[in-house]
């Protein structure tokens, strides 16, 4: 496992050069610096090799098994056992994996972006080309960091530790971590410097970051930070370029038929990773399965329940209620395009953040939403901010359930989570709801290793 000092160190690392096209990311090549900058093409392929490097599977893997969303199948042989039972240590634990393959990322942006000032474009296309890879660049680079924020710090406490928001390659530095506050800075700031710069306003290929996609990413930061009026503002931004999907349009997405909802995706080829197979394999091995609380929250006629969870049998002839969100094909088990964000999930920002001026409107926003995922629904009224809010976050389960949620919102809810098959109870305020920084940073980064989280 690299750690951020060591990732970020690997200044002369050659980046992986693939397709110009995010549909096709097999890598073709492998280039050191002075190819990758060398041309506004060459500079294209190296923001898609970062698109790449993503990993939708690890995120939704880890915050599902956090969650109590899952239990354990038979098949799986103890798989994930520090994260799903909060034993993780800053020496144990899958967060660690989730620290290095961030970081990463992150380090392949800013590479690109360092690089990109010696890129010369001297036609009007060169100059748009890149500006939008520059921009594209930005945008991983908050998404990745809001990832890790909220995997390892309060992000209820501007002025508590957040993550290292590095913005620059690192040569010898050994940076330690920004403030909550910081950090949601930069991001904001990265985003706010690369709309203007993205060619695609809407999202018509939402494989492709565009104007639209970094609204929703705004959306969802200010909501974390609780500025209600500018997360309802860019949520509504978002649904005026693209509205979230109707009960007819709902199933073809989750087989990759359609891209109804969808605003920013990880496309996933044949031999690239399988998010499906985190809960079912090709052999019929169950390694999580849905937790029966997840299963009895859903209404009889609503259409999400037979979509996102189905009866199988298992290897050992075990009936089980499979996940299958993202059930692939019979010949490619669990390959899935990784959706990183939706207007269905714009609707339920709009929702939360305008009951708190408004609940009135805010049941109007949510009973919109409840009518196009089920049969026959007839609107409720909740009277209270406490009721609609219970309400809310019911939704957002049903909704939003292995996309990689769930765990965040029960923190930030200030709820504690219980899992009845090991009768564990994660309380509201205990420090496992952060993730330890890994051992091996700890070990390579003086200043970090006098920056853990409490309780570590």
């Amino acid at each position: 496992m690299k750690t951020l000092y060591q990732a970020l160190c690997i200044g002369g690392m050659a980046l992986m050069a693939v397709s110009c096209d995010y549909t096709d990311l097999q890598p073709t090549d492998q280039i050191g610096d002075e190819m990758i900058f060398s041309s506004v093409s060459a500079l294209k392929q190296t923001v898609t090799g970062a698109y790449a490097q993503m990993s939708a599977k690890q995120i939704i893997r880890v915050t599902a098994v956090l969650s109590d969303d899952v239990i354990k199948g038979g098949q799986n042989g103890g798989a994930g056992d520090d994260t799903y039972q909060w034993t993780y240590t800053a020496s144990t634990g899958e967060h660690a994996d989730i620290w290095s393959k961030e970081y990463n990322v992150i380090n392949q942006v800013n590479r690109i972006l360092k690089g990109a000032e010696s890129v010369e474009a001297t036609t009007d296309e060169e100059v748009a080309s890149k500006n939008n890879s520059i921009a594209t660049a930005k945008f991983l680079r908050a998404y990745n960091s809001l990832e890790l924020l909220l995997f390892f710090s309060d992000i209820e406490k501007a002025d508590s530790y957040g993550i290292p928001y590095v913005k620059e390659p690192v040569v010898l530095e050994t940076p330690g971590r920004n403030t909550v506050g910081e950090c949601f800075d930069y991001m904001i700031q990265d985003l706010t410097d690369a709309r203007p710069l993205l060619r695609q306003a809407a999202p018509d290929d939402p494989v492709y970051v565009s104007q639209t996609a970094v609204d929703a990413l705004l959306a969802r930061i200010y909501l974390y930070k609780k500025d209600y009026g500018k997360a309802y503002q860019y949520a509504d931004a978002v649904l005026q370029q693209k509205s979230f999907a109707t009960m007819g349009e709902y199933t073809d997405i989750w087989s990759d038929k359609s891209n109804a909802d969808i605003i920013w995706k990880l496309k996933r080829a044949v031999g690239e990773e399988t998010i499906g197979t985190i809960f079912w394999g090709a052999d019929n091995s169950s390694s999580f399965e849905a937790a029966p609380e997840l299963i009895n929250s859903y209404l009889a006629d609503d259409i999400r329940l037979n979509l996102f969870i189905a009866d199988g049998v298992d290897r050992d002839g075990v009936a089980v209620k499979k996940v299958n969100k993202y059930k692939g094909t019979e010949a490619n088990v669990g390959l899935a395009d990784g959706k990183m964000l939706r207007s269905s999930e714009m609707q339920l920002i709009k929702a939360e953040a305008i009951a708190y001026t408004d609940l009135d409107k805010a049941n109007v926003l949510l009973n919109d939403l409840r009518r196009e995922r089920i049969s026959g629904w007839v609107d409720q009224n909740y009277g209270t901010l406490d009721e609609f809010m219970e309400e809310l976050l019911l939704e957002r389960r049903r909704e939003l359930c292995y996309e990689g949620h769930r765990f965040f919102d029960m923190r930030r809810f200030g709820k504690s989570l219980y899992k009845p098959v090991i009768k564990k109870t994660l309380e509201a305020g205990n420090y496992r709801w952060l993730m330890p920084i890994p051992l091996g940073e700890l070990q390579g980064n003086s200043v970090i290793a006098k920056q853990q989280n409490p309780g570590y």
